[in-house]
């Protein structure tokens, strides 16, 4: 099934520790605790190399290890750092299982933005899953629950902007992208930005605007490309090549498909070592 291709995420960091919380308080945390934060430091760096078996298996071994201390912002934050792994594999369904594993006791024990962030990522993964119309529901929950100020609005306005254009509004999905690049701007967090552009080049390319599609896509590029995003930067030059073929410009389209080979080979190449 295709998956969406928003909104950008990163793996999620414990407040206390991962957030780069000064060592004097890290030694005040009981061991088992500190043992849930090094796993979960763990896992990051092997998500960030793009060792998803290893990430996965960490994240998986701090979850077991949170939930048997009943550390609550412990569960949640790996069980979506878990889901997200299982997510990239391939799997939307066991990740949308195991967010929903997260018992409703420690829901009621962690802080907002993590729910925030549970809720923005099961609305992904129905969408993954085929059911547009459960996602934008839970989307349109978690906006009555996050004004502008939230850490989440950015992928709210991404992902809404994304279902409307699945579910054929690709006019109202360009504006609303427009308007949340223009509300956002330069603070945005930049993974959501690009993000951001993509579905807005997708959009255009939609409404057949194929040169302000292009404009748009390649801000996204420019900004995955800075940060060193290979998905990313892959589901970028897919969206140009189509769009340079829409357009009747064959030589850019297959520039564009020849990048993105080039990508791919990189990407498969290193999935072997």
């Amino acid at each position: 099934m295709k998956r969406a291709a928003g909104p950008a995420f990163a793996v999620l960091l414990l407040g206390l520790g991962l957030g780069g919380c000064a060592g004097g308080a890290l030694k005040e945390l009981p061991p088992r605790e500190l043992k849930v934060i090094e796993l979960g430091r763990q896992g990051q760096a092997a998500y960030l190399r793009g060792d998803l078996e290893r990430a996965g298996r960490l994240f998986g071994q701090a979850l077991g290890d949170a939930r048997r201390i009943e550390d609550s912002e412990g569960v949640a934050v790996m069980s979506v750092n878990l889901a997200r792994v299982q997510r990239e594999a391939g799997d939307s369904g066991k990740a949308l299982a195991t967010l929903d594993a997260v018992s409703p006791w420690h829901r009621d024990h962690i802080a907002a933005a993590t729910g925030q962030e549970m809720d923005l990522l099961a609305a992904v993964l129905q969408s993954d899953l085929g059911r547009p119309d459960v996602a934008l529901a839970r989307v349109q929950a978690l906006r009555e629950q996050c004004r502008s100020s939230c850490a989440m609005a950015i992928g709210i306005d991404s992902l809404q902007a994304r279902l409307l254009l699945e579910k054929g509004d690709a006019a109202a999905a360009a504006k609303l992208t427009g308007a949340a690049i223009g509300r956002f701007g330069a603070h945005a967090n930049r993974l959501e930005l690009a993000n951001l552009w993509r579905v807005q080049g997708e959009a255009y390319l939609a409404l057949g605007d194929f040169a302000a599609a292009r404009q748009s896509l390649d801000h996204a590029l420019g900004i995955d490309k800075s940060l060193a995003q290979p998905i990313k930067i892959a589901q970028d030059l897919d969206a140009l090549a189509r769009s340079a073929l829409a357009a009747g410009d064959t030589a850019a389209h297959a520039g564009y498909l020849a990048r993105l080979e080039e990508v791919r080979q990189a990407r498969a190449g290193r999935s072997l070592r």
